[in-house]
């Protein structure tokens, strides 16, 4: 696993609780280099971002088969701005209060979707398995477009229950209730 931690990092707070959940996105940016330069700018973050390969390739379709760089925007402890949804997270906090946001490098296309090199999902297997030895508080694991299904999609065609499964995780889906009561009057 190729962690690179991003000097200096993205926009972050300090937290005063540990967090309970992964949260899954996708950047719908070319390269994570240009998001990473793209959420400096407006000010919003991940803690992880996933190349798709070690030079940071910009398709999947022109990827090598090397380990991608998993470069850690924020560290654990801190809080990332990744999620805009109201919905509670699981134990009440908001989500950015109480998660961990990880990134997959890919354009995010709703037609003819780009598909996740093998090594991308391995780096995330991996990193996984890591933040659940190392973050023994995290419970749960879900995707962006399940807690914020308004307006947005990411990841596209990654089975975060299965994931979740996999990993050990929870996966946390909220009730069409509460996706009603916290979904924006105006869109």
């Amino acid at each position: 696993m190729n962690i690179q931690i991003l000097q200096p990092p993205l926009p972050s707070r300090s937290r005063d609780n540990l967090p309970v959940i992964v949260i899954l996105h996708a950047t719908a940016g070319a390269k994570a280099s240009s998001s990473i330069n793209h959420l400096r700018g407006v000010g919003l973050s991940y803690h992880y971002i996933i190349t798709r390969d070690a030079k940071d390739s910009s398709k999947s379709a022109t990827t090598e088969n090397t380990v991608p760089v998993i470069f850690q925007c924020v560290p654990d402890i801190r809080q990332a701005f990744h999620v805009g949804s109201t919905i509670p997270a699981p134990g009440g906090l908001g989500f950015n209060r109480s998660s961990i946001g990880i990134s997959l490098a890919n354009i995010q296309r709703k037609v003819n979707p780009e598909p996740y090199p093998e090594l991308q999902i391995v780096a995330l297997n991996e990193l996984l398995a890591h933040l659940k030895t190392t973050v023994p508080s995290l419970k749960f694991l879900t995707t962006h477009a399940v807690i914020q299904p308004w307006n947005r999609s990411d990841p596209f065609n990654i089975n975060g229950e299965e994931i979740a499964m996999r990993h050990g995780f929870e996966f946390f889906r909220p009730t069409p209730e509460e996706i009603e009561k916290h979904r924006p009057k105006k869109l």
